[in-house]
């Protein structure tokens, strides 16, 4: 098993040993697991196949490892989802009181079939597409299990697939601008959204002063 300390976490390594070193961080972490394992249990039974958690989820855990600190705190946990058929706030609500019977976590739940109107954007299309427009490329990052036997096919070459589990499930990862852009130690500005908010999301989320290492691009 790859493990940090036997790999360095060199900028030119493979995408395929980045996801390699990304899947075993999962692994290891028993929290991250099981609310990756409460979603997939939520949303089967809605027969939603288009959702992930997001954003710090899989984005702290990594620039945790890069700076060798301890792996944070979960606080928020940012579950996306796409459906068109029902862009009700209340069915949000609703599919975080089943997360919360499942284990109690700081749960946020966003249809993405909505946020468009909220961003002034054009409808998304799915998951992806909706982080396509987030900030930051960095935050664009989403990961969910999958069953071993059906991979999704609505998304395109930015996914990258984890070795099978010792379970009947999979993890997916999804990342709108590439795997490199987290790995790499940089926090880069998306031209999909304005300089503005990107310079104000940096500076609320302290991100320079919490992992020093990291160098805007």
């Amino acid at each position: 098993m790859l493990t940090a300390d036997k790999i360095p976490l060199f900028q030119n390594q493979s995408s395929s040993t980045q996801l390699a070193l990304l899947t075993t961080w999962f692994e290891q972490d028993e929290m991250r697991m099981q609310a990756l394992a409460a979603c997939a249990v939520v949303f089967e039974r809605l027969n939603i196949e288009d959702w992930s958690i997001a954003a710090g989820f899989v984005r702290n855990l990594v620039w945790d490892k890069l700076h060798g600190f301890a792996t944070s705190a979960l606080n928020d946990i940012d579950v996306i989802y796409f459906s068109a058929a029902d862009l009700t706030v209340h069915t949000e609500q609703q599919i975080q009181q089943a997360l919360n019977r499942i284990l109690t976590l700081n749960w946020s739940v966003k249809n993405q079939a909505r946020m468009h109107i909220r961003n002034g954007d054009a409808p998304y299309l799915c998951c992806l597409d909706a982080m396509g427009y987030w900030p930051e490329k960095q935050t664009a990052v989403a990961v969910k299990l999958v069953n071993n036997t059906i991979i999704s096919q609505q998304y395109p070459v930015q996914v990258l697939t984890s070795r099978p589990l010792q379970s009947a499930h999979r993890l997916l990862f999804i990342f709108a601008f590439g795997i490199e852009h987290l790995f790499n130690r940089t926090l880069s500005h998306n031209p999909r959204r304005t300089l503005t908010i990107f310079e104000q999301r940096v500076t609320q989320k302290n991100w320079l002063i919490r992992y020093p290492e990291l160098v805007i691009k």
